[in-house]
């Protein structure tokens, strides 16, 4: 069906999408480059500093090029460049070599890279747009923006773990004349899982791997999640996660630790940390594609690969979000089905890749079901 935009005398754009990370970045460029008025918000400044491992795997690096006909720069990449793929070691020390082509990137260079793209197809870009509430009524949804209203017809929510929209059955509020508001105070909906704590170190020192090599380790001592180690830049990252903020402390020392005895790690100086979050995936792998003109991509809606690999489900969600909306611009049920069915395998994926994890190792045998 084609495209029959929606106009009145205040401003409305086609398609307001949230956050200008990968997904949202494929996301608005796909939608302006078929001709639909787009805004796309970023609650940072630009260009955002993104603390992320910061690996493009070979899946990335194929979307990448099928989309723009072009490889990633060598200017958003750092030292060793080539990444080689994943090492794993399980609850007891046995390790699980995935050898495969990969880049070793900063993500603050790699996303404004992909944010020249947006701008090229004409997008609408607004940095330092911090979204508060998001409330649809009837065919218009209307987004709260450092206090101002924005409309459009539809709205794809790429603002990551700790997204504008989580929804469950206590926020969902309906206001009088048919508005229905996403969310609590404000519009704002506490998400009812937990997220997972990330807290990293980057270090100068020395230690016995290979830094081609992207290393996670499962054992349940070391994280309640998992820890990981890579170099960018000749700086040695140390990282773990847990649920529980109380335990970051007690896992980074225990890691440091294991790390020290295991592979010889010296560090002589610590020159930064990072904290964020990540969503915490667990069976059955529910997905939150979104209701009527809000549509949910990315890590907000519940992709996100092992070990916190966000960026190649990313891209494809918003694409295929994206796609969806083009595809049966005047139907919104229509759309949202037309998006589960595009980014099926995309799910599927996930869910293969999380099982194989559970295969490994016992703290996530549930995955594997």
């Amino acid at each position: 069906m084609g495209v029959n935009k929606l106009r009145n005398d205040n401003k409305m754009y086609d398609v307001i999408v949230i956050g200008a990370g990968p997904c949202g970045c494929i996301a608005a460029r796909t939608l302006s480059k078929s001709g639909l008025e787009v805004l796309l918000l970023e609650k940072c400044k630009l260009p955002r500093y993104k603390s992320c491992s910061g690996i493009l795997i070979e899946k990335s690096m194929r979307f990448i090029e099928q989309q723009f006909g072009c490889s990633v720069p060598q200017s958003v990449t750092c030292t060793p460049v080539d990444n080689c793929g994943m090492i794993f070691t399980d609850d007891v020390g046995r390790e699980y070599r995935f050898t495969s082509r990969g880049l070793n990137i900063w993500r603050d260079k790699f996303d404004y890279w992909l944010l020249s793209f947006v701008q090229e197809a004409g997008t609408e870009i607004r940095a330092e747009s911090s979204v508060t509430s998001i409330q649809e009524a009837e065919e218009i949804v209307e987004v709260l923006v450092n206090g101002n209203i924005e409309q459009a017809r539809y709205v794809i929510d790429c603002s990551g773990a700790v997204g504008i929209n989580k929804r469950d059955e206590a926020s969902s509020i309906l206001l009088p004349n048919g508005v229905k508001r996403i969310g609590g105070k404000n519009g704002v909906c506490k998400s009812s899982h937990k997220n997972v704590i990330t807290f990293q170190t980057y270090n100068k020192g020395v230690i016995d791997l290979d830094p081609h090599y992207f290393y996670a380790y499962l054992q349940p001592e070391l994280s309640g999640y998992d820890a990981w180690f890579n170099v960018k830049d000749d700086m040695l990252v140390l990282g773990v996660a847990s649920v529980e903020q109380r335990d970051i402390r007690k896992y980074y020392e225990a890691f440091e630790t294991y790390m020290r005895d295991r592979h010889g790690l010296c560090v002589s100086e610590q020159l930064r940390t990072d904290k964020w979050l990540i969503r915490n995936i667990e069976p059955p792998f529910e997905i939150d594609y979104g209701e009527s003109g809000i549509l949910m991509a990315g890590e907000n809606a519940g992709f996100l690969n092992p070990m916190g690999e966000g960026i190649s489900c990313g891209m494809e969600s918003g694409y295929y979000a994206a796609l969806a909306i083009i595809s049966d611009f005047n139907n919104r049920q229509g759309v949202i089905e037309i998006y589960k069915r595009n980014v099926s395998e995309v799910k599927n994926y996930m869910q293969r890749q999380w099982q194989l994890v559970g295969r490994m190792s016992k703290k996530f045998s549930f995955m594997y079901q």
